[in-house]
Order: structure tokens, then C-alpha cells, then sequence
């Protein structure tokens, strides 16, 4: 029989980025967006019932908080043959792929948990 898994904890993160490692900033700008990511794919969500939205306020809002933040460790790779691409998008996939090969459910919506994550 199939149980639910309520809670999911990513606990470390590691970001390899192809561009150029001089750009003081990029660290801190790739470490924002794994920060989004990990909100959209575990934790963003605006909740209806009736039609009405039932978190209306920000401080409803479900984002991640400073303890929900993993270790996060940013690799600047300087790869002059490739051309500069996105920074923080892979975390809702890798997400979305660690849940599949733990329980062998793709999930398609976000937010990946903690409805539809069930390990079989």
C-alpha cells in the first residue's frame, strides 16, 4: 500500500554555472535563484476554496524561510566555448526528478509537495 510523504527536505545544493568566474556578483545572483526555485517547486502556492483565495496576504504566503534553506554551493566555471544561460531554473527539476526516481511518480504541478508525493 502506497503512503504519503507530508514533508520533503532538500538538505544541500551544488550549482556548477558555465561563465566567467570575474563577475563578483553571479555567486550571490545563482544562490537567489536556487532560493526561488526551491520556494516554487516545494513550497509556493496560492490555495483557493469556493473561489475564494484563502492566503489573500503576504505573511500567508507559503515561501521558504531562512530554515529551509539548504547549504548551497555555487561553482563558477569559466567555459568561453559555451554561450551565458540561466542561473537558477534547475532546482524545481532536479526536485521533480529526485521525487520520481524516490517514488516513481513524475509530477507535473508545483507545488511538487506535499500533495502528490506518495511513495509506493
Amino acid at each position: 500500500m502506497a503512503s504519503r510523504v507530508t514533508e520533503l527536505k532538500v538538505n544541500g545544493a551544488t550549482r556548477p554555472v558555465d561563465a566567467d568566474p570575474e563577475r563578483s556578483l553571479l555567486s550571490n545572483q545563482v544562490e537567489g535563484c536556487l532560493i526561488i526555485g526551491l520556494g516554487a517547486a516545494l513550497f509556493e502556492a496560492i490555495r483557493f476554496e469556493n473561489g475564494k483565495i484563502l492566503n489573500p496576504r503576504f505573511s500567508r504566503y507559503p515561501v521558504p524561510r531562512f530554515g529551509d534553506i539548504p547549504q548551497i554551493d555555487v561553482v563558477l566555471r569559466d567555459r568561453k566555448d559555451l554561450p551565458a544561460a540561466g542561473g537558477g531554473e534547475t532546482p524545481i527539476v532536479a526536485i521533480a526528478n529526485a521525487i520520481y526516481s524516490a517514488t516513481g511518480n513524475r509530477l507535473r504541478s508545483m507545488p511538487l509537495v506535499p500533495q502528490g508525493v506518495v511513495k509506493s
